[in-house]
């Protein structure tokens, strides 16, 4: 074969190939879409996995299935009853035992632990070979008979160094796990959106992107979670994804937009095709968009939330008929975000109880006791409710406000639910006032103000991990934050010789000694109480006071010290306590108060030392902060 015939037939060959390519079918928007959905499914998944031991664990106990999903009343037992009164303010107890004498006290003579005669006997811990105490998982009290419950630690407890890592907190109180988690989502719907297409020829592309993200945005946005349920965590721990991907959707919204306006002016045809209804419901839709944008920054959020409920009420309602008038190709996303969201507001209606409250002001707090006797079951330790309050008394307007607030008793008692609402804005300093009007009952003394009120819940919580399967338990709380470390307590408490736990310590931090005072009686006798496990109550207060507190006594278990709290070494006693009692299933650590206090004790959890931490089972951090 010639020269010329070899050149003529690669010629031929280069043409066919190119002809090939050129009838090629492209890449299909409506099928890259599709297949970034199951990707996103497939990475819930594989989370869901990871969390499936831990949801085992914790069902594997029958109170667990009714406990965490509805409020409701049940028949009392006879229980010992924790004592709730807050009228009492003082406890006079020995003044030979325990004095507080707040200005001869400091930080650095301070001793958070002493030996407390009130505590059981235990008896000789086991150890392994290796010279580590040994418990099992799940045992059975002596005692009581009642089986304790099973307990499956976190995969941080496995993975030490790596789990140190991701915890560490970054920009604005996000973690190295939270940023990643961020920055791979962001990646991949960057990477959807520019493969093989230019959003400035192609803007098609951005718009099949966001349409993609539709049914996700509505999921993570409801109180019902269906993605945090199979992952095991609250809505508000997922909100921050929301948030992202609601970011995300705006800015694709307006790329789309932008590169359509583009290539119409290009073409001479934006007037003709501003023309096109399917064309104005799109910028209807860019405008609900920009508006939930812009109203979601933190600034609005911060300076005017019923302006960041209202344009999200009304923004997202209307977006969603936008959109399929826009495309009817969106139907099908518009139809699984509504199916999210009206299963979310069904099950919302069937959580809501409609009763009445007792509010009562607790001044040396600034907070607002909200009790609820009628409802005394169907919540965990930890778990927060929706609050609406049904009187004029409070503003027509403040009447449509719903607050969450973490519930501060334990299931089973005469008190029932119980709220402390602290007074930190213009609705909660309203009830603060409302319940300082005197109001009297029959005999004539002073009950409290009776409101109807509208409550919704139980939601967030600790999710699948029971605090009573721990060898030991640390509260961390600072201010109206010790609503969560009462319920958990009080939970321990209550469960008796059926829990694990062994040594349970609370840090509370607070203003002003005098917020202390309230709280004695039911400090007190969660102490008295406590025959299963040592509790210790640990309270700092951060200001400077010029009185003397000689006439406050504190019973046995209860300390009073200026300053900060010093979270290492209080971790670092309950550790040895722990171990010391036979205890390695693993410390449980929960905080809550403001995102610094939360962020602190992560940093100590994360940097402790990696040997006592494998000694004593594992350390595990449970965050209850409201930062959003």
């Amino acid at each position: 074969m010639s020269f010329e015939e070899l050149a003529s037939s690669a010629s031929s060959h280069a043409t066919s190939a190119a002809a090939t390519t050129a009838s090629a079918p492209t890449v299909s928007d409506e099928t890259l879409v599709y297949h970034l959905d199951i990707f996103i499914f497939g990475i819930i998944l594989i989370f869901a996995l990871f969390n499936a031991p831990r949801a085992v664990a914790r069902f594997t106990n029958r109170s667990e299935w009714l406990q965490g999903h509805l409020l409701r009343s049940v028949p009392l037992g006879r229980k010992p009853r924790i004592n709730l009164n807050t009228n009492s303010i003082y406890l006079h107890s020995d003044p030979q035992k325990s004095v507080v004498d707040v200005d001869g006290e400091s930080t650095e003579d301070f001793h958070a632990y002493e030996t407390l005669p009130y505590l059981p006997s235990r008896p000789v811990p086991q150890f392994s070979e290796k010279g580590l105490p040994t418990l099992p998982v799940s045992v059975v009290s002596p005692v009581s008979g009642k089986k304790q419950p099973w307990h499956m630690p976190m995969l941080s407890s496995f993975l030490h160094p790596v789990a140190g890592l991701l915890s560490h907190r970054v920009h604005e109180g996000y973690s190295v796990a939270q940023v990643l988690l961020m920055a791979g989502y962001t990646a991949v719907i960057f990477y959807v959106g520019f493969y093989k297409s230019n959003p400035f020829t192609d803007p098609q592309r951005a718009g099949w992107v966001i349409t993609s993200q539709i049914p996700f945005v509505y999921a993570l946005a409801t109180k019902n979670n269906l993605i945090g349920m199979l992952v095991g965590v609250g809505y508000e721990k997922l909100n921050y994804l929301h948030r992202l991907i609601g970011r995300l959707m705006v800015i694709g919204a307006n790329v789309h937009t932008l590169g359509y306006v583009y290539k119409w002016s290009l073409a001479g045809e934006i007037s003709q095709k501003l023309a096109e209804p399917y064309v104005r419901w799109g910028f209807v839709a860019l405008v609900c968009f920009d508006l939930l944008g812009f109203c979601s920054t933190q600034f609005v959020r911060s300076k005017s939330y019923n302006l960041f409920f209202a344009t999200h009420a009304v923004g997202l309602f209307v977006f969603l008929f936008a959109a399929c008038y826009h495309r009817p190709s969106c139907i099908p996303y518009v139809t699984a975000a509504c199916v999210f969201y009206g299963l979310d507001h069904l099950v919302r209606a069937i959580k809501t109880r409609i009763t009445t409250a007792t509010l009562r002001p607790i001044p040396e707090l600034g907070l607002t006791r909200v009790e609820l006797p009628s409802i005394n079951a169907g919540w965990r330790a930890g778990q927060h409710v929706r609050l609406r309050v049904l009187s004029t008394r409070i503003g027509l307007w403040g009447m449509t406000e719903v607050h969450p607030f973490t519930i501060a008793s334990v299931t089973n008692t005469e008190e029932g639910l119980v709220l402390m609402c602290k007074k930190a804005g213009r609705w909660t300093s309203k009830m603060f006032e409302m319940a300082g009007t005197s109001a009297y009952g029959e005999q004539g003394t002073e009950v409290g103000r009776n409101v109807k009120v509208m409550v919704e819940g139980p939601y967030g919580g600790v999710g699948n991990t029971v605090v009573s399967s721990y060898s030991g338990a640390m509260f961390v709380v600072g201010g109206s934050g010790v609503t969560f470390a009462l319920s958990a307590v009080q939970d321990l408490v209550q469960s008796g010789s059926a829990s694990n736990v062994k040594v349970i310590d609370v840090i509370w931090s607070i203003p002003d000694p005098s917020s202390l005072t309230p709280m004695i009686p039911l400090l007190a006798s969660l102490i008295s109480q406590s025959t299963s496990a040592q509790l210790r109550i640990s309270v700092f207060y951060t200001r400077a006071v010029s009185t003397s507190f000689e006439g406050l006594y504190l019973p046995p278990g209860i300390t009073l010290a200026p300053g900060r709290p010093k979270i290492g070494k209080l971790l670092d006693g309950v550790i040895t306590s722990t171990m010391a009692n036979g205890g390695a299933s693993g410390i449980f650590v929960g905080v809550c108060g403001p995102v610094a206090l939360a962020g602190n004790v992560a940093g100590v959890v994360r940097s402790f030392d990696v040997n006592l931490k494998k000694a004593v089972g594992g350390v595990e951090l449970h965050e209850e902060v409201f930062g959003w």
